[in-house]
């Protein structure tokens, strides 16, 4: 599969791929050069009840109780997109 670098630099990724690979309209993705390639690495981040969590660990203190299930937006049509 090939895409095309445009006068601006972006480069559209095909919806296969974004699909296939879990990105999704928002999402970052880190770029970095290995040689003579570009590769591209979706970002994960860890959520703030998570990082809270952990603080709380290293304290000493009690974990809350999670009583809501995380959000997930969910995105059925996703385009192509350029960075």
């Amino acid at each position: 599969m090939t895409t095309t670098v445009d006068q601006k630099g972006s480069v559209p990724l095909p919806e296969e791929v974004l699909r296939d690979s879990g990105v999704h309209p928002g999402d970052e993705l880190d770029v970095s050069s290995e040689g003579e390639n570009i590769v591209l690495r979706k970002v994960t981040q860890a959520s703030s009840e998570s990082l809270l969590d952990i603080l709380r660990a290293l304290k000493g203190l009690p974990l809350t109780e999670r009583t809501r299930s995380p959000v997930r937006s969910d995105f059925s049509a996703i385009g192509a997109a350029s960075l």
